[in-house]
């Protein structure tokens, strides 16, 4: 990348991306509370605003993006660190697995106990559960890859936490062992190749939709897209062309944005082959000009949208909001219901509202008693940096 590789300017806690996490956990919200369980007449102005959601669901790939962001700069950051893999390793550890084992253990009880009182229909949550140890290894998208199924709802969505896991088995090293220069061809070539592996694997195994849709190598784009902001920003030379180049963003926005219109148009599902071969990719692309726009421009509209503080609060319980809210989505449908998530008029919306004030509850009291101290806890273990010899 040329030019001395800089950290300071991006190093602590940065407001712009709490409010783009908070955005993204929004946007899963909405396409699993709002647009997915929505029964709409065809005609109707339900079922024409509804279109406008429909790539929803790419919050996920916009917490990709950060994700990589996040943790790439902080390995950038603690390169020379001489206990770089244990502090890392420890951090991850406080911060991903006491909520997540935790769910792994609550849900199964909470669900026996309302399938032995007899109090609902959850089947919803429970059929096709994965194997309990692909959950807790982490390989549940290996799993729902070779049986081209997302599993049981209540643990479905942490396909997702498979591939970040994953993930950063790798990319330590990387980061670790090689030059800013190696780093740099391996990110774009990660980046290059995703998108490639999706095509092949929809031609070659054209039977199975969620390949290419699970695997951490096809959805690598977009958190090495992440990582490579992250080594941008921490280049003198490129931040400062970051921040002086309006134009760029004035090109790149409006033709990001044309084609992620097509994309809502033409392939809105996330397993078509569009949207497969080429779709992802640009979703990322445009989710990381967004991130490198307002962590670069903070009196922008766009900069002081995302530092508004109730973005952030949402962006800080993430992590617990994103786990549990599937799960309290069809448990209240359940119980209220007796079938699975369905808007079909005024008061099953009233059932989405309150799990949705629910979701949001227990998960902030996760987050102020439960999640937080646990980071902390993490936190003390501190990097040893040194100088690069």
């Amino acid at each position: 990348m040329g030019g001395k590789e800089k950290c300071g300017d991006v190093k602590g806690r940065i407001p712009e991306v709490d409010g783009l996490r908070g955005i993204a956990i929004a946007s899963v919200l909405a396409w699993h509370y709002l647009i997915m369980p929505a029964v709409a007449k065809p005609g109707t102005a339900l079922s024409y605003s509804l279109v406008f959601g429909r790539l929803a669901w790419s919050g996920v790939d916009l917490f990709f993006v950060l994700s990589g962001f996040l943790i790439g700069g902080i390995l950038i950051d603690a390169r020379y660190a001489t206990n770089y893999f244990r502090v890392f390793y420890t951090r991850r550890l406080f911060r991903i697995v006491p909520i997540y084992a935790t769910i792994l253990l609550i849900f199964p009880a909470i669900l026996f106990a309302a399938q032995w009182a007899h109090c609902g229909d959850f089947s919803w949550l429970t059929s096709g559960l994965a194997p309990a140890y692909c959950y807790w290894t982490f390989t549940q998208n290996i799993w729902m890859a070779l049986t081209n199924s997302l599993g049981a709802n209540a643990l479905g969505i942490t396909w997702s936490l498979a591939i970040e896991e994953q993930f950063y088995l790798t990319l330590p090293l990387v980061i670790r062992f090689r030059s800013s220069h190696g780093r740099l061809i391996l990110v774009l070539a990660g980046i290059c190749f995703a998108p490639i592996i999706r095509t092949a694997i929809h031609l070659f195994w054209p039977h199975n939709q969620l390949a290419g849709f699970l695997l951490m190598p096809c959805r690598a784009d977009a958190l090495l897209l992440g990582v490579l902001a992250a080594m941008l920003l921490r280049n003198a030379v490129w931040r400062e062309r970051i921040q002086r180049s309006n134009w760029f963003f004035a090109i790149s926005f409006p033709i990001l944005l044309a084609g992620i219109a097509f994309l809502n148009v033409k392939s809105p599902s996330p397993v078509l082959p569009l949207m497969q071969a080429v779709g992802h990719t640009w979703l990322a692309l445009f989710y990381t000009c967004v991130l490198l726009f307002s962590v670069t421009r903070h009196r922008t509209l766009v900069g002081r949208t995302l530092r508004l503080k109730w973005l952030g609060w949402l962006g800080a319980i993430a992590y617990g909001t994103y786990l549990i809210h599937q799960f309290v989505q069809g448990m209240l449908f359940g119980f209220v219901w007796g079938h699975e998530p369905r808007i079909t008029g005024g008061k099953s919306l009233l059932t989405t509202v309150l799990a949705l004030l629910l979701t949001i509850v227990v998960a902030r009291l996760s987050w102020i008693y439960f999640e937080r101290p646990i980071l902390l806890l993490g936190h003390k273990s501190s990097y040893n940096t040194k100088s690069p010899r």
